[in-house]
């Protein structure tokens, strides 16, 4: 049972890169088009739970933005993941969270920071982990409680991790 959880999850980390790999190249040859795609569908980050900080916010109201925005991308990987779509969605983030992080140099005019690629890629593996989760239980329902508890688990602790590292990058 552990391995078939591995399997989907290899298989959707394998996706992700791959997308990851796209999302690269696609930059690299059409890097005006991927800011013009990543400024009119700014939208699209919040689906990956990425908001715009502005000056002044408090910081539970930010905490709340965070929080709320990773939990229900979060949850919506997961349910992603339950419909059996895992694949497709892996890919399809790889190619955004890339264009998103690459763009950003170009709309910001800095280097993306090494903390930000750390953040986004914790970010991403837990949702990864959550689509693994949620087609893992579709496929095998709970005929092993442990996988899917030990999985919300560790997507729990990560989530939270990414939420107040999130804040001290904004704030301290």
């Amino acid at each position: 049972m552990i391995k078939k959880y591995f399997l989907v999850l290899a298989k959707n980390l394998i996706f992700f890169l791959a997308g990851a790999a796209a999302g690269f190249l696609f930059f690299y040859f059409f890097r005006d088009a991927s800011t013009f795609i990543m400024e009119k569908f700014s939208f699209l980050q919040g689906i990956f739970g990425i908001r715009p900080y502005q000056e002044g916010m408090s910081c539970g109201y930010v905490f709340a933005a965070i929080f709320i925005g990773n939990l229900l991308s979060t949850l919506g990987y997961f349910t992603l993941g339950y419909l059996g779509v895992s694949l497709p969605v892996s890919s399809v983030s790889g190619i955004f969270i890339i264009m998103f992080l690459f763009t950003g140099t170009i709309r910001h005019g800095i280097a993306v920071p090494g903390e930000v690629v750390i953040l986004s890629s914790v970010e991403m593996l837990y949702r990864i982990i959550a689509l693994a989760t949620g087609e893992h239980i579709k496929r095998n329902k709970f005929k092993n409680k442990a996988i899917p508890i030990i999985s919300i688990i560790i997507i729990s602790v990560m989530f939270a991790a990414a939420v107040f590292y999130e804040l001290y990058q904004i704030f301290y």
